[in-house]
């Protein structure tokens, strides 16, 4: 039952975070639990004692990673067989310790104490330790220990449980119990697998052909090409008759139209200033009119590529009130532009 009660105290500290091997001083305080050898209880002298317990003190230093060494004292209250009552006795000796590994919670103890029960004695303990840690400094510890004794023989049995405090500091890992917690951020580049200058995260139009130019979301920049000619066509004072003259002015745009089939034309209309605004709103409206009329009629444009709009005196090229300026501002514009907007070759 000694060794049961020993080894079970022991196994609840193999499994448990470590606080990793380091050197310096320590003091610990414990409990213990004294199991003596049967033969104690019936020899007078070993005063009759049958097992006890008490509080103890020790004071330590680890020289490196695994070896230490401790000095301990305890003080000891033992029952005593034959209803003789208790005993206060005491042990005091020293131990080496060692670490099972550089940051193990699990360590071998061996040394040589001095024991005051009846006549005064010595043993050698061999023993297993564990320590579960609270924070760097501080842990609770447990052993389990056998007593040996030299001048006669007889076998005793301790276990202590304990709270101790370690001068130096140490690191505690919860995960592994051998290799300390350590956290370590990696930068991972960014991709452009279309390599158009735009990473894949923030690219809303992936695989874009490296040769156009794109905006900041990766997409391709286009325009839509436009040409505009200013059409030498000159109508009577508050008139929209198109007289057939200014029909090679209207060729103009004809040719260049069957030249790039994929263009669209806007004939804009413009008048004087005076008269009122509304009057030369729907003037400048019929001149357009007549001249995409005979863009379409005269010179077979389809008629779904041709549009006509009327600015009145909205865009007056001369704002002076004579009639030179009123010669120049009524005119006809047309401008042409390409359907399909084409894209921006990438500099």
């Amino acid at each position: 039952m000694k060794k049961i009660a020993i080894a079970s105290c022991l196994t609840a500290f193999l499994s448990t975070p470590v606080l990793a091997g380091s050197e310096g001083y320590f003091v610990s305080g414990f409990l213990e639990k004294n199991f003596t050898d049967d033969k104690k209880s019936t020899d007078s002298a070993y005063d009759f004692i049958d097992g006890g317990s008490g509080l103890g003190l020790e004071l330590g230093y680890f020289f490196s990673p695994n070896w230490g060494a401790r000095l301990e004292w305890s003080g000891l209250e033992f029952d005593r067989s034959g209803g003789l009552g208790s005993v206060d006795e005491f042990r005091f000796g020293a131990d080496v310790l060692y670490r099972l590994t550089d940051t193990s919670n699990f360590y071998a103890l061996a040394g040589i104490k001095g024991l005051s029960p009846g006549v005064s004695h010595t043993a050698f303990d061999l023993g297993l330790g564990g320590s579960l840690p609270i924070n760097n400094h501080w842990a609770v510890f447990s052993e389990g220990a056998a007593y040996l004794g030299t001048g006669s023989r007889f076998t005793d049995f301790s276990i202590k449980l304990g709270l101790r405090y370690q001068f130096f500091e140490s690191e505690i890992s919860f995960i592994n119990p051998h290799v300390p917690v350590r956290t370590e951020l990696l930068h991972k580049p960014e991709t452009d697998l279309d390599q158009d200058g735009v990473i894949d995260r923030l690219d809303q139009c992936p695989d874009t052909p490296q040769k156009y130019a794109v905006n900041s979301q990766g997409c391709t920049i286009a325009e839509q090409q436009m040409t505009a000619l200013d059409l030498f066509i000159q109508f009577p004072n508050d008139s929209a008759v198109l007289n057939e003259l200014y029909y090679p002015e209207i060729g103009k745009v004809a040719d260049l139209m069957r030249l790039h089939p994929d263009t669209l034309v806007e004939i804009g209309g413009h008048t004087s200033a005076p008269a009122s605004a509304s009057y030369n709103q729907k003037l400048s409206e019929r001149r357009a009119k007549s001249v995409a009329d005979v863009l379409v009629q005269k010179f077979g444009i389809a008629s779904n590529r041709v549009f006509y709009v009327g600015y009145g005196e909205s865009r007056l090229l001369d704002p002076a009130n004579t009639p030179e300026a009123d010669k120049i501002n009524r005119r006809i514009e047309a401008v042409i532009y390409a359907i399909e907007l084409k894209p921006i070759l990438r500099k």
